[in-house]
């Protein structure tokens, strides 16, 4: 009899904590989706984490500003509606740590109600992103234009790293002395590259070798405030012979 006394009342607690982390979902969602309703960019643009990234190589939005400026890119009229038409209930979700999911991902919001990612991709902003990709290609040395996706282009302090991916999830390493052009010929190209995530926050790196050498290509998506966005390591045999930051994307 106790046991089922305490099992009723274990039960029990588990509803009313459900009950909260819902309440607590419905109150954060609410006046995101009556902003949304109402059309003000304004007060959208607001609620958003900057910068917010968008899909490489088009440009991370950095302030309100640029982000009312490109709002039909990002947000379209059809995600917008969807967004408006939403059930609170079923299509937003708590993913625990990483905060509230909207459509199978389509957008994210922190706790604070912040917009800190939208991955859904309008027709103009896919159109804009392969139109700048074809650009890309043209500015590249001919040995390397042909890719399926762009990953990175970093500057440090003394190279220029980029990284495509290839067909079948493979990565391409191609680096360049920091005084030369992407036109010119690559210094180095390595194919074969793998990823891999560091933790569950986003960080992520690539891995290259060569002869021996390995080249890791770390990026930082969450850091401090300090953090560089990247970090370029290199390894002979196992022992590192440079560690540079990124200093420009």
């Amino acid at each position: 009899m106790r046991f089922f006394k305490y099992s009723v009342y274990l039960f029990l607690l588990l509803m009313a904590f459900s009950g909260l982390a819902a309440t607590k979902h419905l109150n954060i969602v609410k006046p995101v989706v009556a902003v949304f309703k109402a059309g003000d960019k304004a007060a959208i643009a607001k609620r958003v984490h900057y910068p917010l990234q968008r899909k490489a190589p088009l440009q991370a939005i950095e302030n309100e500003q640029m982000l009312i400026e490109k709002f039909e890119q990002i947000f379209d009229k059809e995600f917008v509606e969807k967004i408006v038409n939403s059930s609170i209930r079923h299509d937003w979700e708590m993913m625990g740590w990483r905060g509230i999911m909207f459509d199978s991902g389509k957008l994210w919001l922190d706790f604070d109600g912040s917009i800190w990612a939208v991955p859904y991709e309008s027709e103009a902003e896919k159109a804009r992103r392969e139109a700048l990709i074809d650009e890309q290609k043209q500015a590249l040395h001919k040995s390397l234009r042909e890719f399926t996706k762009p990953i990175l282009t970093w500057q440090t302090k003394q190279h220029l790293i980029r990284i495509d991916e290839l067909a079948d999830n493979q990565y391409r390493y191609a680096a360049w002395e920091v005084d030369q052009s992407m036109q010119d010929e690559p210094s180095l190209v390595i194919t074969g590259g793998t990823l891999s995530f560091d933790g569950s926050g986003g960080n992520h790196f690539y891995t290259f070798t060569n002869n021996g050498y390995r080249y890791v290509c770390h990026v930082t998506v969450l850091g401090t405030e300090h953090s560089p966005p990247g970090l370029l390591e290199v390894f002979k045999n196992n022992v590192q012979i440079l560690s540079e930051p990124v200093l420009d994307l």
